[in-house]
Protein backbone atom coordinates (compact mmCIF):
# COMPACT_ATOMS: atom_id res chain seq x y z
CA UNK A 1 0.00 0.00 0.00
CA UNK A 2 2.86 2.70 0.62
CA UNK A 3 4.43 1.54 -2.24
CA UNK A 4 1.52 2.67 -4.10
CA UNK A 5 0.92 5.94 -2.59
CA UNK A 6 4.61 6.68 -2.81
CA UNK A 7 3.96 6.00 -7.03
CA UNK A 8 0.94 8.24 -6.69
CA UNK A 9 2.54 10.81 -5.32
CA UNK A 10 5.16 10.99 -7.75
CA UNK A 11 3.33 10.77 -10.67
CA UNK A 12 0.35 12.76 -9.44
CA UNK A 13 2.32 16.41 -8.18
CA UNK A 14 4.67 16.38 -11.22
CA UNK A 15 1.19 16.07 -13.61
CA UNK A 16 -0.61 18.38 -11.86
CA UNK A 17 1.96 20.77 -11.39
CA UNK A 18 2.82 20.84 -15.72
CA UNK A 19 -1.19 21.09 -16.23
CA UNK A 20 -1.40 24.13 -13.99
CA UNK A 21 2.10 25.64 -15.47
CA UNK A 22 0.58 24.87 -19.17
CA UNK A 23 -2.94 26.62 -17.99
CA UNK A 24 -0.88 29.70 -16.59
CA UNK A 25 1.23 30.30 -19.78
CA UNK A 26 -1.78 29.68 -22.81
CA UNK A 27 -4.29 31.41 -21.11
CA UNK A 28 -2.13 34.59 -20.19
CA UNK A 29 -0.10 34.40 -23.25
CA UNK A 30 -2.19 36.44 -25.78
CA UNK A 31 -4.43 39.01 -25.25
CA UNK A 32 -5.95 41.05 -28.03
CA UNK A 33 -8.24 44.00 -28.13
CA UNK A 34 -9.44 42.97 -31.50
CA UNK A 35 -11.80 41.31 -29.82
CA UNK A 36 -13.78 44.26 -28.37
CA UNK A 37 -14.04 45.40 -31.42
CA UNK A 38 -17.68 45.48 -33.84
CA UNK A 39 -17.07 43.03 -36.00
CA UNK A 40 -17.65 45.79 -38.78
CA UNK A 41 -14.94 48.17 -37.76
CA UNK A 42 -11.48 46.64 -39.56
CA UNK A 43 -10.47 50.22 -40.69
CA UNK A 44 -9.23 53.54 -39.89
CA UNK A 45 -8.23 56.75 -41.37
CA UNK A 46 -6.00 58.91 -40.11
CA UNK A 47 -5.88 62.57 -41.87
CA UNK A 48 -3.48 64.81 -41.42
CA UNK A 49 -4.14 66.97 -37.90
CA UNK A 50 -4.82 70.73 -37.73
CA UNK A 51 -1.90 72.67 -36.56
CA UNK A 52 -1.75 75.60 -33.94
CA UNK A 53 2.15 75.52 -33.42
CA UNK A 54 4.52 77.71 -35.08
CA UNK A 55 6.51 74.38 -35.62
CA UNK A 56 6.34 73.62 -38.92
CA UNK A 57 6.14 69.67 -39.69
CA UNK A 58 4.25 68.71 -36.64
CA UNK A 59 1.24 67.49 -38.14
CA UNK A 60 2.91 65.20 -40.68
CA UNK A 61 5.35 63.72 -38.10
CA UNK A 62 1.93 63.00 -36.10
CA UNK A 63 0.52 61.56 -38.91
CA UNK A 64 3.21 59.17 -39.53
CA UNK A 65 3.87 57.95 -36.05
CA UNK A 66 -0.24 57.43 -35.62
CA UNK A 67 0.28 55.44 -38.93
CA UNK A 68 3.19 53.58 -37.64
CA UNK A 69 1.26 52.55 -34.76
CA UNK A 70 -1.82 51.26 -36.23
CA UNK A 71 0.59 49.13 -37.99
CA UNK A 72 2.54 47.60 -36.06
CA UNK A 73 -0.80 46.75 -33.72
CA UNK A 74 -2.25 45.24 -36.95
CA UNK A 75 -5.67 45.43 -35.26
CA UNK A 76 -7.10 48.05 -37.66
CA UNK A 77 -5.48 48.53 -41.43
CA UNK A 78 -5.16 52.13 -42.07
CA UNK A 79 -6.71 53.21 -45.04
CA UNK A 80 -7.80 56.94 -46.53
CA UNK A 81 -11.12 58.48 -45.40
CA UNK A 82 -13.43 57.30 -48.16
CA UNK A 83 -12.52 53.61 -47.05
CA UNK A 84 -12.52 53.91 -43.31
CA UNK A 85 -14.45 52.66 -40.54
CA UNK A 86 -13.30 54.97 -38.05
CA UNK A 87 -12.08 58.35 -38.64
CA UNK A 88 -9.43 59.57 -36.56
CA UNK A 89 -9.05 63.50 -36.76
CA UNK A 90 -8.08 66.50 -34.36
CA UNK A 91 -5.84 69.34 -33.63
CA UNK A 92 -2.09 69.95 -32.28
CA UNK A 93 -2.36 72.51 -29.64
CA UNK A 94 0.31 75.13 -29.26
CA UNK A 95 3.52 73.52 -28.09
CA UNK A 96 4.22 75.00 -24.00
CA UNK A 97 7.80 75.44 -23.17
CA UNK A 98 8.01 75.53 -18.79
CA UNK A 99 11.08 75.73 -16.10
CA UNK A 100 11.55 72.41 -14.94
CA UNK A 101 14.72 72.66 -13.06
CA UNK A 102 15.98 76.18 -11.79
CA UNK A 103 19.10 76.44 -9.87
CA UNK A 104 20.62 78.93 -7.38
CA UNK A 105 20.51 82.05 -8.78
CA UNK A 106 16.85 81.39 -10.67
CA UNK A 107 18.67 80.00 -13.10
CA UNK A 108 16.64 77.53 -15.61
CA UNK A 109 18.59 74.87 -16.61
CA UNK A 110 16.05 72.36 -17.50
CA UNK A 111 12.35 73.08 -18.90
CA UNK A 112 9.48 70.66 -19.63
CA UNK A 113 7.92 70.94 -23.51
CA UNK A 114 4.36 69.75 -23.17
CA UNK A 115 2.21 68.59 -26.13
CA UNK A 116 -1.57 68.45 -26.37
CA UNK A 117 -3.35 66.88 -29.29
CA UNK A 118 -7.21 67.23 -29.22
CA UNK A 119 -8.73 64.03 -30.44
CA UNK A 120 -11.77 63.20 -31.83
CA UNK A 121 -12.83 59.24 -32.93
CA UNK A 122 -15.87 58.65 -34.93
CA UNK A 123 -17.42 55.50 -36.03
CA UNK A 124 -18.33 56.24 -39.89
CA UNK A 125 -20.75 53.96 -40.29
CA UNK A 126 -23.10 54.56 -37.30
CA UNK A 127 -22.11 58.51 -36.99
CA UNK A 128 -21.06 57.93 -33.21
CA UNK A 129 -18.51 59.93 -31.85
CA UNK A 130 -16.43 56.82 -29.69
CA UNK A 131 -14.07 59.30 -28.07
CA UNK A 132 -13.07 63.14 -27.90
CA UNK A 133 -10.11 63.59 -25.60
CA UNK A 134 -7.26 65.94 -24.99
CA UNK A 135 -4.17 64.00 -24.33
CA UNK A 136 -0.74 65.48 -23.13
CA UNK A 137 2.44 64.51 -22.60
CA UNK A 138 5.91 66.37 -21.77
CA UNK A 139 9.64 65.70 -22.98
CA UNK A 140 12.96 67.29 -21.10
CA UNK A 141 14.35 69.91 -22.76
CA UNK A 142 17.52 71.83 -22.11
CA UNK A 143 17.44 75.46 -21.25
CA UNK A 144 19.94 76.02 -23.84
CA UNK A 145 18.43 73.54 -26.62
CA UNK A 146 19.22 74.48 -30.32
CA UNK A 147 16.32 73.47 -32.77
CA UNK A 148 17.20 69.89 -33.61
CA UNK A 149 17.30 69.39 -29.90
CA UNK A 150 14.03 70.95 -29.65
CA UNK A 151 12.29 69.31 -32.50
CA UNK A 152 13.37 66.12 -30.99
CA UNK A 153 11.98 66.72 -27.65
CA UNK A 154 8.54 67.47 -29.63
CA UNK A 155 9.15 63.82 -31.38
CA UNK A 156 9.35 62.00 -28.30
CA UNK A 157 6.16 63.85 -26.79
CA UNK A 158 4.38 62.66 -30.20
CA UNK A 159 5.58 59.53 -29.48
CA UNK A 160 3.86 58.76 -25.95
CA UNK A 161 0.60 60.42 -27.69
CA UNK A 162 0.23 58.43 -30.20
CA UNK A 163 0.54 55.12 -27.90
CA UNK A 164 -2.29 56.71 -25.75
CA UNK A 165 -4.23 57.55 -28.71
CA UNK A 166 -3.80 54.03 -30.21
CA UNK A 167 -4.65 53.03 -26.96
CA UNK A 168 -7.62 54.98 -26.57
CA UNK A 169 -8.86 54.12 -29.85
CA UNK A 170 -8.62 50.04 -29.30
CA UNK A 171 -10.16 50.42 -26.36
CA UNK A 172 -12.85 52.61 -27.22
CA UNK A 173 -15.67 50.18 -26.85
Amino acid sequence: MKIARKSFVRIFFPLLFVSLLLVFVTGCGYYSFKGSLPSYIKTIAIPLFDNQTPDPGVPEELNQILTEAFISDNTLKVVEESKADLILTGTIMPIRVNPAVVRAGEEVTEDQLIVSVKVKCEDVKTSKLLFQKTFQQYSPLEATADLEQRQQAINDALQLIAEDILNATLGAW
